[in-house]
């Protein structure tokens, strides 16, 4: 018996497989290049030892101020959205139960 075809489809197979993963790597590189010019939201302060003690207090403040703000949003539109599910839900519980009801 021969495995000389299994050997040469196993060798093309790593072959093909290279190829994907530098045809991947290519895209990713270009996505990061276009993702790294467009300005986040979230980013890392990489000058820390640049500020003095008062402008680091300040900054760290202002991260602190806006972080609870979001939390704070977060919280409001989670609670208004939990009352107006449960307010539908009543209603139609009413609902259902007078078709019920009207239906005997």
């Amino acid at each position: 018996m021969s495995f000389g075809g299994h050997a040469l489809d196993a060798i093309k197979r790593i072959e093909y497989n290279r190829s994907l993963l530098k045809m991947h790597r290519a895209r990713f590189s270009e996505l990061k290049k276009t993702v790294s010019k467009v300005e986040a939201k979230y980013h890392v302060f990489k000058d820390r030892n640049t500020l003095t003690e008062r402008e680091l207090t300040q900054y760290k403040r202002k991260v602190k101020n806006k972080i609870i703000r979001e939390r704070q949003k977060v919280f409001l539109r989670s609670l208004t959205i939990t009352i107006l599910i449960s307010i539908s839900i009543i209603y139609i519980t009413k609902f259902l139960y007078n078709l019920f009801l009207d239906s005997f």
